[in-house]
């Protein structure tokens, strides 16, 4: 179940004042609601020192900062993985080592973890970005009741997922540059529906988080759960049904490598 941008909750079985101990599972959001009640707090206490990494070419090693801003220790288990929402740490085929996988994070205490490249199966792409998905998944440590308290509790675990770009050597351009490179033209989807066609020609991603069209003073959300333009991708964003007229341009919002927001207004083309 997604709880926000990048970020998963999964559920860990809890005891239950019943005969047996039953397993409970919360296998839906009506069933999580419900179950919340019994719980104190449902927030992640492992955060991570940024919102991508950019692994280059050629690199030893790069390191990614994790931090605890809990009371609490935290077991953290981390992988990575080539696109696959439902990875595990056991069938990740990514190209990079992560040491350590698991580790142990005090209270108010920090780990880094090292992610070295050990080189592809198949050749990654020398003439553009590839894209992975470093996961982080938080497991705090099990909820425990006064002797004789009939109290129940519910453990979760929360998993953290940012990007992570591998860049080759000599790529022309910057990848900061990227947004403004992007080019705007009408068109129609698939489906023959009227849309604004996103193209990108650099060899970056570009991860927008808007993207929104201008009817003069108005504008209209056509990506509300943003979007990522893959390097030679050209998207179609489909426009309302009830637009009436084109939008004179386009006003999008891309995150760069430091995690910063870059918006800009471009016109569209005919």
């Amino acid at each position: 179940m997604t709880l926000a941008a990048g970020h998963y909750v999964r559920s860990l079985p809890f005891p239950c004042a019943m005969v047996h101990h039953m397993k409970c599972i919360l296998k839906t959001l009506a069933a999580f609601c419900a179950a919340a009640a019994f719980s104190t707090s449902a927030d992640a206490s492992i955060v991570i020192g940024g919102t991508r990494v950019v692994y280059n070419e050629g690199a030893r090693e790069v390191s990614v900062q994790l931090d605890n801003n809990g009371d609490l220790p935290s077991l953290v288990q981390s992988w990575i993985d080539a696109g696959n929402l439902d990875s595990s740490p056991e069938d990740s085929d990514a190209p990079f080592v992560l040491t350590p996988p698991i580790a142990r994070v005090n209270a108010h205490s920090g780990q880094a973890l090292r992610i070295a490249f050990t080189g592809a199966t198949q050749p990654l792409p020398h003439d553009h970005e590839s894209v992975f998905w470093l996961n982080v998944l938080d497991i705090p440590p099990e909820p425990t009741a006064a002797p004789g308290s009939n109290k129940n509790f519910i453990q979760l675990a929360f998993r953290s997922r940012i990007k992570l770009f591998y860049r080759p050597k000599g790529l022309p351009g910057t990848a900061n540059d990227a947004p403004d490179a992007l080019q705007w033209k009408q068109g129609r989807t698939d489906k023959g529906a009227l849309a604004i066609v996103a193209s990108n020609p650099t060899p970056y991603h570009v991860s927008m988080i808007a993207v929104n069209a201008v009817y003069g003073q108005k504008s209209t959300d056509l990506a509300p759960q943003g979007y990522m333009l893959a390097p030679g991708e050209q998207h179609a964003f489909e426009l309302p049904k009830d637009s009436g007229i084109a939008p004179s341009s386009v006003n999008f919002s891309a995150i760069n490598d430091f995690g910063g927001h870059i918006q800009r207004t471009k016109p569209i083309a005919q």
